[in-house]
């Protein structure tokens, strides 16, 4: 392994050693689930002997040399430091990352699609029988379980732990397990109402009050979306036919599209039900959902808020329960990762909220492209050095904090 940060472009080399990635996996391939996750898994693994999914193919050790081309080219459970996560930390060093979220990329991301998926469609694993919800929920579990691990391991890689329950009580009590345990950051998944509510309805009060007060980060991630819509058969088309699929989600332009409709509702739900009113500290970041909808969204809001009180029943008072700006929560409470293909740039030129983007890689999965760093630095060049620090150093401090 060379220790030139020959990886890493020169413009971000001031910032070697202190940079966060706000959006990496963990990749343990399937031949090695039950040595990671326990034998709850077993059946999950018979199902994946059947499927074409990449993680099922077998490897036999994380060995892959750390060098330039294998970091930023070798992917899935092939990648330096996949499943390894002393040869991750080996990577992060390499890569001159402090800190980075690491989102299930095995059992606990299947696991959440499964859970979504288990009644609606019985083809998928069929050889999986019962309860199917109730399985996917234990395999959660064993997954959160990996989380408290990994967080009394090292506090460099924040293992995000997955928080899905049909209650809010049981959704509270899977919260505390987490916070309890050790582990800095939650993955709720934005797709379905948390624990059965809005997530703005003051029974959640207590558990976002937990996440607050202990500096954990509430997070959306792309992968557990299809409830949302309800019906995937908006691509049944010939237009959206022939596309690549990815790990987490399919990758024809319907889909990729409309990715950030869950997180924009479950957003605007937070920011108009005042949760970040009553929240101040609560930390929310929406990963791997793109980042051109956050201006948007900031600027609709701030208009409605302006106007609200002419559709409300008493318009003498105001018609939210907020005191600032929507964007202005925006701007506090939320941050965003960037894929490497977005012009963040121009976002910044157009809406002014250079404060909520953060680098991120995707590690070790292709959707991140072959050297994110390169090209997220290089849209922001001409926008100067303070810009570059606030994007890979100082705006994901805010998901990973000390």
């Amino acid at each position: 392994m060379t220790t030139t940060y020959d990886a890493v472009p020169a413009a971000l080399h001031p910032f070697i050693g202190r940079m966060l990635d706000a959006d990496t996996h963990e990749y343990t391939p399937v031949n090695h689930w039950e040595e990671q996750f326990g034998e709850v898994v077993r059946p999950f693994v018979d199902a994946f002997e059947a499927s074409m999914m990449p993680i099922r193919r077998f490897v036999a050790a994380d060995t892959t040399e750390i060098t330039a081309h294998s970091v930023w080219n070798t992917k899935f459970a092939q990648a330096p430091g996949a499943f390894d996560l002393d040869r991750r930390l080996e990577v992060m060093d390499f890569l001159g990352v402090e800190r980075q979220l690491m989102f299930p990329g095995s059992i606990g991301l299947y696991a959440v699609s499964f859970y979504y998926r288990a009644e609606q469609y019985p083809d998928m694993f069929r050889s999986i029988r019962g309860d199917r919800r109730a399985y996917a929920l234990s395999l959660i579990e064993a997954y959160n379980d990996f989380c408290i691990r990994v967080a009394r391991r090292s506090d460099r890689i924040r293992a995000v732990g997955v928080a899905i329950a049909p209650t809010v009580g049981e959704l509270q009590a899977q919260v505390t397990r987490l916070v309890t345990g050790g582990v800095r950051a939650v993955w709720l998944p934005s797709a379905s109402l948390p624990g059965g509510c809005s997530p703005a309805h003051p029974d959640l009060d207590p558990m976002w009050s937990l996440l607050a007060e202990a500096d954990v980060p509430v997070l959306a991630h792309v992968g557990a979306d299809l409830d949302f819509l309800k019906t995937a058969a908006w691509r049944d088309a010939p237009a959206f036919q022939g596309w690549k699929a990815g790990e987490e989600f399919q990758m024809d332009p319907w889909t990729l599209s409309t990715l950030h409709l869950p997180v924009q509702n479950f957003l605007a739900t937070m920011v108009l039900g005042g949760v970040f009113e009553r929240h101040p500290r609560l930390r929310f970041g929406a990963c791997e959902v793109l980042g051109q909808w956050v201006g948007p969204l900031a600027q609709n809001l701030d208009f409605w808020h302006a106007n609200s009180r002419k559709f409300s029943l008493d318009n003498t008072e105001g018609a939210l329960p907020i005191t600032m700006q929507p964007s202005d929560y925006i701007r506090r409470n939320v941050r965003v990762s960037l894929f490497d293909i977005e012009p963040v740039d121009v976002y910044i030129d157009q809406f002014s909220m250079p404060e909520i983007y953060c680098y991120s890689s995707d590690y070790p999965h292709p959707e991140g492209g072959r050297d994110p760093m390169g090209d997220i630095s290089g849209k922001l060049a001409r926008l100067g050095s303070d810009v570059l620090r606030k994007v890979f150093v100082e705006n994901a401090a805010w998901l990973l904090p000390d």
